[in-house]
């Protein structure tokens, strides 16, 4: 039967303004083999699309805007049929989705960090002790050997520890600190046992450096570590007498990124349950 419709052809000009695109990007679609025009005029050039192929070009069109690149538009819209195009949005959709995972993720991080570097301006009382609860930490520690100053040494070994299997893959934050002897604080003296970072999640895998910090009360009070001396009544009065050890944590807190000797260190001890 005789088509009732005459083919009608848009030029080149007419289609670009049609749909918002460039001439510039008609071209590149004809010339990728993406898109070839119905007609082109042997004299002057000129291209010419039917109306099959605008609407084929405004579905490349929300393609791109969707995210997926021209080399996999072409392959799933060359069949004609929408299955091949259908299995390439939901493994669009699921790589998206890890993405976003990710960069919530890093939106967490942000957030950390923000509240780790205003945490003593927004809990500014460095004089008085005070109890806190903690859920369980996980760190990831070097050993500071006998002799050994209290920074630097550990802290090297540490940093290269990082960067080594099977620890460069774990997700860390930057807040470094120490593991004290008990008994030697009592005494009002600084004995660094471990330095350490923290490390943002529970690690799936066990290892020597890598420690766990028990969740519950802490015994808290804050003092410059490396440039004071760790005098505090409050501590001794609580603690003296006690008849077995506790575990005791300095963090880091900066605030400066030139003289970390002076950085104020929270000193919590864990209270026995």
């Amino acid at each position: 039967m005789e088509s009732i419709m005459k083919e009608k052809y848009y030029y080149i000009g007419e289609v670009s303004s049609l749909l918002d695109i460039s001439t510039q990007t008609l071209r590149y679609y004809d010339k990728i083999g993406l898109v070839r025009p119905a007609k082109v005029n042997e004299q002057n050039g000129y291209r010419q699309y039917t109306y099959d192929q605008i609407h084929y070009i405004e579905r490349i069109k929300y393609l791109q805007k969707l995210g997926l690149p021209l080399t996999e538009i072409r392959m799933a819209l060359d069949g004609g049929g929408t299955e091949h195009l259908t299995k390439l949005l939901t493994q669009h959709k699921e790589d998206l989705q890890r993405k976003i995972e990710a960069l919530q993720d890093t939106v967490d991080t942000i957030d950390w960090y923000v509240s780790y570097y205003n945490y003593l301006k927004e809990n500014a009382f460095p004089d008085i002790p005070f109890k806190k609860t903690f859920e369980t930490r996980y760190v990831l520690a070097a050993p500071i050997y006998p002799g050994e100053p209290i920074y630097g040494a550990a802290g090297y070994r540490l940093t290269e520890a990082q960067s080594k299997d099977p620890f460069k893959q774990l997700p860390m934050l930057r807040q470094n600190g120490y593991i004290l002897d008990f008994h030697r604080l009592l005494q009002n003296e600084i004995s660094a046992l471990y330095y350490f970072m923290y490390i943002k999640e529970k690690p799936a895998f066990s290892h020597p450096y890598i420690r766990e910090i028990p969740g519950g009360d802490y015994f808290c009070f804050r003092v410059k570590l490396l440039s004071e001396t760790c005098e505090n009544a409050w501590f001794k009065t609580y603690f003296e007498g006690s008849p077995s050890s506790h575990l005791v944590i300095a963090d880091e807190y900066e605030d400066n990124f030139y003289e970390f000797q002076h950085c104020t260190y929270e000193v919590q001890v864990r209270i026995a349950p």
